[in-house]
């Protein structure tokens, strides 16, 4: 069905409940607006729904006749969302609903903000199921997740006894012609260095460099594509500025989230008068070179110098070194491959660069499907403490879904899609975290799982986009999974 503008996707059920959440602020950790709508959105449904101390939701619709005796099924999906923004765009994520556009069939912000599809559709696709008197189904359990964009401790701490059957459907996926059977597990890594400080002198002069114009993504499922890092590009920069002049920093930030490929990143360094023409240089050569190399994922790629306000206490010579070298050294992009499945095994993303209290951080997400080599990454970043003088912190920890060669729901699900599209769906495991990971220890028997979900493009950044045929598509391929449950 073709949409002529925004409000005319009420039309559907799925867009209708996908924009009334986009009302609603999402931000990970404030998610109790949202959980408080959709739990008395339930309620006026007449649906038995629970919420938690962490605002996760369970919600209970039985079965419709002749479905009575079946196992039950689990759709699960998060709430929270993402929150990214161009620099240049005033909105506060904490307040500020998301404003849609619609360009035929591609739903998004107009490459303002991030768009919340991640995971907002999947939500909206569960409320859907959930509110239609006329679909055939197992009894539903749906679980609405919180924080899984930050640290999944929604999903972690969800109760077990939330959980009365071992087959689940999560809807966080963003391929249509694909069924997810396997996901990576991840942990955030802070390493951060004391500062010293040295006073500037007259003859110092402020200028900020500015990358910008990167395409961004996501940490995980992008981080193959051969995107640029504005954290590893201005690190670089630095490194070849220190060959040829002396400079110390006033103030240096890369990135907003260790979950998104870094899309900008800013210095301001303190250098002569001498030395201005030589940074220029340097600069245009800089951005010309990188430019080629990053001629298909950075085509707005741009390297600015502008004049700027030096702080009363710099950076010292000592530190910048530091920092400069923790940058190059520390581990970035694709680690290691699944070779049977072609797909990322291992990776981590340097987030986040930025001064805070003191001290410089160096934020990283490492993503792996097996402990052994998330934590010979994490050594990696240890042995640059060590040798730097840093300290280093784990957190957000969160287990990886492990691949199963047979799984009943899987071999359903592609006789299904086999039916209705007259094609085979393709299996494989992402590198991204996904929360199925998570309920493994608290299902009783072996979990049999699978994700799925509509066309999106450009997860955790403002270009987000997703296709509103797929959208039709995918939740005509979930109900009628639902109906050919054994």
């Amino acid at each position: 069905m073709a949409y002529k503008s925004v409000e005319d996707l009420r039309k559907h059920r799925v867009f209708y409940n996908f924009l009334e959440i986009s009302k609603i602020p999402r931000q990970t950790f404030f998610e109790k607006e949202v959980s408080d709508f959709i739990l008395n959105w339930a309620k006026k449904l007449g649906l038995e729904v629970h919420q938690d101390e962490k605002n996760n939701l369970l919600i209970r619709k039985p079965a419709t006749l002749g479905y009575e005796n079946k196992k039950p099924i689990v759709i699960q999906a998060h709430i929270d969302m993402v929150c990214e923004k161009r620099p240049e765009v005033e909105h506060d994520f904490r307040k500020d609903s998301i404003k849609l556009i619609l360009e035929g069939d591609i739903l998004s912000t107009g490459n303002r903000t991030t768009l919340g599809a991640d995971d907002g559709i999947g939500v909206a696709m569960a409320m859907a199921i959930l509110e239609d008197k006329n679909l055939k189904h197992p009894p539903v359990d749906v679980i609405l997740t919180t924080a899984e964009e930050e640290d999944m401790s929604g999903a972690l701490n969800i109760n077990k006894s939330w959980f009365n059957t071992n087959r689940l459907i999560n809807i966080d996926h963003v391929v249509d012609t694909e069924i997810i059977a396997g996901s990576c597990g991840g942990v955030g890594v802070d390493l951060k260095f004391p500062v010293e400080h040295t006073k500037k002198t007259d003859n110092y002069k402020g200028y900020q460099i500015k990358i910008s114009g990167l395409r961004g993504g996501h940490s995980g499922e992008d981080i193959h594509k051969g995107r640029a890092n504005a954290n590893v590009l201005l690190a670089n920069l630095l490194n070849l500025l220190r060959e040829k002049i002396n400079f110390l920093i006033s103030d240096l930030k890369g990135g907003n989230f260790r979950l998104a490929i870094p899309r900008e990143a800013h210095v301001t360094v303190a250098l002569e008068e001498k030395d201005i023409d030589i940074l220029k240089n340097i600069v245009k050569n800089f951005e010309s070179e990188a430019k080629k190399i990053y001629e298909e994922t950075a085509v707005d790629l741009k390297i600015e110098v502008s004049a700027e306000n030096l702080a009363e206490n710099l950076l010292s010579k000592n530190t910048v070194d530091k920092i400069i070298d923790a940058i190059i050294l520390s581990p970035n992009g694709v680690s290691s491959m699944i070779g049977s499945l072609n797909v990322v095994e291992s990776s981590c993303n340097l987030g986040e660069v930025y001064i805070k209290e003191n001290h410089v951080y160096l934020v990283t997400e490492i993503r792996a499907t097996f402990d052994k080599n998330r934590d010979y990454i994490y050594n990696k970043i240890a042995l640059i403490g060590k040798y730097l003088g840093g300290e280093l912190r784990a957190f957000s920890a969160y287990p990886s879904w492990v691949y199963k060669a047979h799984s009943n729901l899987r071999d359903t699900a592609n006789k299904v899609y086999s039916e209705i599209f007259g094609e085979n769906i393709k299996t494989l495991a992402v590198h991204a975290g996904l929360e199925c990971g998570c309920f493994v220890d608290k299902i009783q028997g072996d979990m049999d799982a699978i994700s799925i979900g509509p066309n999106a493009w450009d997860l955790h950044s403002p270009n987000e986009r997703l296709s509103v045929s797929s959208t039709e598509k995918v939740y005509k391929f979930l109900t009628k999974v639902l109906e050919n449950l054994d």
